[in-house]
């Protein structure tokens, strides 16, 4: 999301319009997650915001399509996510908060932390909790679609996600906004830790866009390693 923001910048520089967004701004509500939280008691990774299945697919196909055909003079309302709410467990936020994208566009940049992974054969997951979760990730081709081109941010050490999940949360809470205690995040991020092994290395051998595709090796400082 830092990156994004910062190539919308540049480019508005060279006289190029673009806008950034996350796949989390296409979260369920907060009260629909609840309800999927308990369709589902013994899945853990269903019981909070991230995985697959925790995101309104129609809302983020429907605004994927309609910045793709904004035209000369459209306008598009897109989601946002507020991770504050609920100490710190978010929400959508009002339609007011919306951020709305007028035409021309230039390029979108969708971000976010599994943007292309791809469903893998059941007999690599031993995980019945992740079994259930590889067989939604079908749904997501919908969005993958969209993209003309795609760009791997891997890190030199997995554990990193941890601090720099840590580090938003705390930047959060630094912006006077309610956020998840530090042993709250390091709870929360691990539970991601199994997908990351599971569908990393598909996605270095088989990215959702193979002709326009760059992949970078990022250090603790998120920094590009050479």
């Amino acid at each position: 999301s830092t990156l994004t923001s910062s190539l919308v910048k540049f480019l508005a520089e060279k006289n190029l319009k673009a806008v950034s967004l996350s796949i989390d701004d296409f979260y369920l509500t907060r009260k629909e997650q609840v309800a999927l939280a308990k369709l589902h008691p013994i899945n853990q990774y269903l019981q909070q915001r991230g995985y697959p299945g925790t995101h309104d697919m129609a809302l983020g196909k429907n605004t994927l399509s309609a910045l793709k055909d904004i035209g000369k003079s459209g306008v598009v309302l897109c989601p946002v996510y507020d991770k504050s709410q609920h100490q710190g467990q978010g929400d959508r936020a009002p339609l007011s908060d919306w951020k709305k994208v007028k035409a021309p566009l230039d390029i979108v940049f969708l971000e976010g932390w599994m943007l292309g992974f791809s469903k893998i054969s059941e007999d690599e997951i031993e995980d019945s909790s992740l079994k259930e979760i590889n067989s939604l990730l079908e749904n997501y081709n919908s969005w993958n679609g969209f993209l003309d081109a795609f760009v791997f941010l891997e890190p030199l050490d997995i554990q990193y996600v941890i601090d720099w999940r840590v580090e938003a949360e705390e930047k959060m809470r630094d912006q006077g906004k309610p956020g998840m205690s530090r042993s709250d995040v390091t709870l929360y991020v691990k539970k991601f830790l199994p997908a990351y092994e599971a569908y990393l290395p598909r996605l270095l051998k088989n990215p959702p866009v193979k002709q326009h595709f760059l992949h970078m090796v990022l250090g603790k400082n998120r920094l590009p390693v050479v």
